[in-house]
């Protein structure tokens, strides 16, 4: 943080498996947020490594760190960042373009329970529905497909 040097993480070794349910609780400031943005490769840590399987992450490379998000990485973020003009279903489908093999928006959508709200647009629907728009959107990349 500027001139302050705020030791996040020290001495910190995390195994995750697939298909584990991870909750991750603290304090503010404890470092919640610096461990998902360097998992997420959204940050880079000062030292140590981050592995993805057994293949160190890439991260002074955008490009592998590009396909490890796109292939490997959904993000939810704790803003919906929905596009107000955009429809739940166009919202969706913003990332079915980009995404390897992509669940349809629709299916997608039905499967967060709101297939009744699929052209309803963000300012007409509940907190909670905005971020259940959210989720299928950014785990497109993660292959929510995968759950079909």
């Amino acid at each position: 943080m500027g001139a302050i040097d705020v030791p996040a993480l020290r001495g910190i070794d995390v195994d995750l498996h697939k298909g584990e349910l991870l909750v991750l609780l603290g304090p503010s400031g404890s470092g919640k947020s610096t461990l998902l943005n360097i998992l997420g490769g959204l940050d880079k840590p000062t030292s140590g490594e981050v592995r993805f399987g057994n293949q160190l992450l890439e991260m002074d490379s955008e490009r592998a760190l590009n396909r490890y998000r796109r292939n490997h990485v959904g993000f939810v973020f704790q803003f919906y960042n929905l596009i107000p003009s955009l429809t739940a279903r166009e919202n969706v489908a913003l990332v079915t373009e980009i995404a390897r093999d992509p669940m349809p928006p629709v299916d997608a959508l039905t499967l967060v329970g709101l297939r009744d709200r699929l052209d309803h647009y963000p300012a007409q629907l509940s907190g909670g529905e905005q971020q259940r728009v959210a989720c299928p959107r950014y785990c497109q990349a993660a292959r929510l497909a995968a759950l079909r």
